[in-house]
């Protein structure tokens, strides 16, 4: 059985990734997890080693993100970075949002069939 790493937890998401690396400017990606110390990506045609060292850009949360990191381990499936500096608003509000229960529509429950 393979030895877990990970410092912090990881929740599931799907948001667009650009990389950065080297000379070459983007390689487009999806994260799939998100943790406050990095992501794991889902990517096609991509290996890059351990240790290289990329930015990722992408944007979430109102606002653009560019996020310089290293890779930490691949597979055929994708690549798991790490940030070079912890990311717990970026994590906290992508969990919050993930969660956040729907609105509270005027009217429902009190036999009105219009949403205003």
């Amino acid at each position: 059985m393979e030895q877990e790493h990970r410092y912090s937890a990881r929740h599931r998401i799907d948001l667009p990734v650009y990389i950065r690396y080297g000379r070459r400017p983007f390689q487009a990606a999806c994260a799939v997890e998100l943790s406050v110390a990095g992501m794991f990506l889902a990517v096609h045609a991509l290996t890059l080693p351990v240790g290289t060292p990329v930015e990722l850009e992408f944007s979430g949360l109102g606002r653009d993100w560019l996020l310089p990191a290293v890779v930490v381990h691949g597979d055929n499936s994708g690549v798991g970075v790490m940030f070079r500096e912890p990311q717990p608003e970026l994590f906290q509000g992508m969990i919050a949002r993930a969660v956040m229960p729907p609105p509270v529509v005027a009217g429902f429950g009190s036999g009105a069939n219009s949403r205003t």
